[in-house]
C-alpha cells in the first residue's frame, strides 16, 4: 500500500466508520437532539413561554456536548493496546484514517446535531401548545460569512482538542480533556494577569471595526485548530500498541 491518498481507501474507510458512528454514537445523538422536547414539556407544565433566543443557546450547548463526545463515543478504543490493534492495522494510510475521524466528528456531528435539534423545535413549535411560540429566526445576517466563518472555527478548535485528547489518553477521555482544557485556562489567566498580557488583546480587537475583529478571532482559533488537527494525525500516525 502507498502512503499517498487513495480516494476508494477513503470511501472504504469512511463506510467502516459511518457504522462505527451509527454503533458507538446513534442513539446518544438522538438522546441529545431529543433535549428541546424536554424544554417544551417544562413550559408546558409550568406554562411559561421560552424565547427563540434562549431556546438557540441551548442548542449551542447541545452541540458543545455532542462534539465534547463524539471522539472518545466513536473512536474511544484506538489507541488501547487490545482493541486498536485492528484500528492500526486497517489497510489506509494515517492521514485517511484522520480525515475520516475528522468529517465524522467536526463536520458530521455537529451539523446533523443543528439540523436535528433545529427540526425537534419546529415540530414542538406547531404545535397548538406549549412555550414555544416562535420559531427559531433564520435570517441571514449581513455579516453572515464572517460569523460562519466564526463559528466554524470555535467549532473546529473544540473538536480539535478533543480529538486529540481521544488519542492521548486511554481512560476517561472526554473528562480528562475537559480537565486540561480548564487547567489551561486557569493558567493562561493567570500568566496574561502577571505579564499584563492583555495588552495585545486590547491592541489586537482594538477599534470599532467588529468585522475584523471578528476575522482575526477566526484567523487565530484555526491556527489552534490545525496545530491540535496535526497532533492528532501524528498520534494515529505514531501510535503504539
Amino acid at each position: 500500500m502507498n502512503n499517498t491518498f487513495n480516494f476508494k481507501r477513503f470511501g472504504q474507510v469512511l463506510s467502516r466508520d459511518w457504522k462505527r458512528y451509527i454503533h458507538n454514537f446513534g442513539i446518544t445523538l438522538l438522546v441529545w437532539i431529543s433535549i428541546p422536547i424536554m424544554f417544551w414539556v417544562t413550559s408546558l407544565v409550568f406554562d411559561f413561554t421560552m424565547p427563540a433566543g434562549a431556546r438557540v443557546f441551548v442548542i449551542g450547548i447541545i452541540v458543545a456536548i455532542t462534539i465534547m463526545s463524539a471522539p472518545s463515543r466513536i473512536y474511544g478504543k484506538v489507541n488501547l493496546p487490545r482493541e486498536g490493534v485492528e484500528f492500526a492495522m486497517l489497510p489506509v494510510t494515517s492521514l485517511e484514517k484522520f480525515l475520516s475521524m475528522f468529517i465524522y466528528c467536526s463536520i458530521l456531528t455537529p451539523l446533523l446535531t443543528v439540523i436535528g435539534c433545529w427540526i425537534v423545535d419546529c415540530l414542538m413549535t406547531l404545535l397548538p401548545f406549549g412555550g414555544f411560540s416562535e420559531f427559531i429566526s433564520l435570517q441571514i445576517p449581513r455579516e453572515a460569512l464572517v460569523m460562519i466563518v466564526a463559528i466554524i472555527t470555535s467549532v473546529w478548535v473544540e473538536s480539535s482538542f478533543f480529538m486529540f485528547g481521544n488519542m492521548l489518553f486511554k481512560r476517561r477521555k472526554a473528562g480528562k480533556t475537559f480537565g486540561w482544557i480548564l487547567l489551561f485556562l486557569f493558567t493562561f489567566v493567570i500568566i496574561m494577569e502577571i505579564t499584563g498580557g492583555w495588552m495585545l488583546f486590547d491592541y489586537l480587537f482594538s477599534g470599532n471595526n467588529n468585522i475584523a475583529n471578528v476575522w482575526i478571532y477566526s484567523a487565530i482559533m484555526f491556527v489552534i485548530a490545525c496545530l491540535f488537527y496535526f497532533g492528532t494525525y501524528r498520534k494515529i500516525k505514531n501510535q503504539k500498541y
